[in-house]
């Protein structure tokens, strides 16, 4: 199976079946997302406020998304304006052809990155290895979970799904 295989839909059922059968596992995301509720309820004190970012948050990203194409076109020109080459992958294998291109042309042996979800579903960091080429993760979540052989369970915190003492078990 290709490493970004594992993130088809099909293994969604038994992978959340797992997930919600492990107490320790499910007692982790409690505690996250009781911290995390207790902090926006922190910041919007009203919830009326905190609903209209929200809604004026949707409404932004739906008008994003309504124009990807003609943003995604922007971005690129103005990212070449300021000297950075674009390249554009249609599928995970192309993807990683074109950065393992790039390294090899460069004589690269390993590659620092910062947190990407993109990279975690083409099965970058792995594809770079099985070639040679050690990655390294640059955030502190997308490092722990990579120390574990593990993946990224949240966007934002990759490693939210972890306890402190799965943590510290892990740099010890």
């Amino acid at each position: 199976m290709s490493e970004h295989a594992k993130y088809s839909p099909r293994r969604f059922q038994p992978q959340a079946e797992a997930a919600l059968a492990d107490p320790v596992l499910r007692q982790n995301f409690r505690g996250a997302m009781d911290y995390l509720r207790a902090k926006r309820r922190d910041a919007f004190a009203d919830p009326r406020e905190e609903s209209a970012v929200r809604d004026a948050a949707e409404q932004i990203r739906q008008r994003c998304l309504s124009r990807l194409p003609d943003l995604l076109e922007q971005l690129e020109a103005n990212c070449e304006r300021n000297g950075i080459r674009v390249h554009w992958a249609q599928t995970p294998d192309e993807a990683n052809a074109i950065i393992l291109r790039i390294a090899q042309k460069h004589g690269v042996s390993s590659i620092v990155k910062g947190k990407s979800m993109v990279s975690e579903e083409v099965g970058f960091n792995h594809e770079m290895a099985r070639h040679g080429i050690r990655c390294l993760e640059s955030d502190m979540g997308e490092f722990i979970v990579q120390l574990d052989g593990d993946t990224p369970s949240h966007i934002i915190m990759p490693a939210i799904h972890k306890n402190k003492q799965e943590v510290s078990d892990t740099f010890a």
